[in-house]
């Protein structure tokens, strides 16, 4: 059977750019070959892999030096969840309220920042407690000391932060 997408991407070369309806926003295309590329483990490496939570940090100056911060869609990628289900364990406080909040300068508001040790603190909470076990709608958070243990481990890295 042939790859007839590959077979084409090596007849016509790269697409022409194009353009959202109405638009001057560039469509991006990835290119076929890339998607088709089979890797060995050796060449798959930790660091290489796109859809990590903790891909792209956002680097803030913090105290004299600089941060890694992760937004609320990174800390929903790290528990397997919509940034949305994040803002409402958030509002109805199964997780605490982020502890970093720059202002918004558009109309979406403020943003939520995490440190890598919240996210990694919160992510081994819920593997500890069975979030990711199965079906995560047949999850009860409030059958579990999620919570708590996560309240427990942000007052945990406050006091180490201010001790710091």
């Amino acid at each position: 059977m042939k790859d007839w997408d590959r077979e084409f991407a090596t007849i016509a070369g790269q697409p022409p750019t194009q353009f959202y309806p109405g638009s001057t926003r560039r469509i991006s295309r990835r290119p076929v070959h890339a998607s088709l590329a089979v890797r060995s483990p050796e060449e798959a490496r930790y660091e290489d892999v796109p859809d990590r939570w903790d891909a792209k940090p956002q680097v803030k100056p913090y105290k004299g030096g600089y941060r890694e911060f992760f937004g609320i869609g990174e800390l929903a990628k790290a528990l397997r969840r919509d940034a949305v289900t994040m803002r409402k364990w958030e509002s109805s406080g199964v997780i605490p309220r982020a502890t970093f909040v720059i202002s918004g300068k558009t109309a979406n508001g403020n943003r939520r920042l995490y440190t890598r040790e919240q996210i990694e603190a919160i992510v081994r909470i819920a593997e500890e407690e069975g979030l990711f076990d199965g079906d995560p709608r047949g999850i009860r958070i409030a059958d579990t000391r999620f919570t708590e243990r996560v309240k427990e481990a942000f007052e945990q890295l406050r006091q180490k932060e201010a001790a710091a």
